[in-house]
């Protein structure tokens, strides 16, 4: 398959990268800087984009099967507008191409209400310090659900990201949901990868949101 992947020199992009490249995927890179990707490949290609112009990557996703977003913002008092702002871009550019399929990673808590249901430091440290991330994340779920419907989107929500190797174990999730009750509150960043790819068939997560960990 062909895969085309924003965000993929962070952390998490980097390791869906590397085990699209594995499995023998052929993978398109589509990241601000090129100079960060370290990855060299026969089938992978890097492109030099603005996620904020769809004009910028449009011509960029002809041909691809699946577009994975592992675009990730820093907190902002003032608010933060990114995942909405390049998700919107996103989607138009796909329409642009007849391309179906979306996944795209944000985290657990993304709705206020679950958030009160996190463990006290979770609630009391985690959270007010990455409030105006959830918040814009929460948006774009929203905006997703109401205005790309024609669009086979899946948001994956994972608990906090650790730089660990793959760990062994099924993977707990729920679907709709804002996290899972009962696991770890910390998922490595490949288990994250590991997911996004292993969701792409599964007509089930089409269209919803899945909080997921170990």
């Amino acid at each position: 398959m062909r895969f085309a992947v924003f965000g993929a020199t962070g952390q998490t992009g980097m390791q869906l990268v590397n085990q699209a490249l594995e499995a023998g995927h052929q993978v398109t890179a589509l990241v601000r800087n090129p100079a960060k990707m370290t990855v060299e490949n026969e089938n992978l290609t890097t492109e030099s984009i603005d996620i904020f112009d769809k004009e910028s990557f449009s011509s960029k996703l002809a041909g691809h099967d699946v577009v994975f977003s592992c675009l990730g913002f820093q907190p902002d008092k003032a608010g933060v507008t990114g995942y909405t702002k390049a998700t919107k871009e996103i989607v138009e550019a796909m329409r642009g191409n007849e391309l179906k399929r979306l996944i795209t990673c944000h985290s657990w808590y993304t709705e206020e209400a679950s958030r009160g249901e996190g463990p006290w430091f979770i609630r009391w440290f985690l959270i007010p310090m990455i409030k105006t991330v959830l918040n814009n994340m929460r948006e774009t779920e929203l905006w997703l659900d109401a205005e790309a419907k024609d669009i086979d989107y899946t948001v994956v929500r994972p608990p906090g990201l650790a730089n660990s190797a793959l760990a062994e174990g099924e993977f707990k999730t729920c679907v709709d949901g804002y996290h899972v009750a009962g696991a770890s509150s910390r998922t490595p960043r490949a288990n994250v990868a590991k997911f996004m790819i292993e969701s792409i068939d599964k007509e089930e997560l089409k269209g919803k949101g899945v909080a997921m960990a170990m």
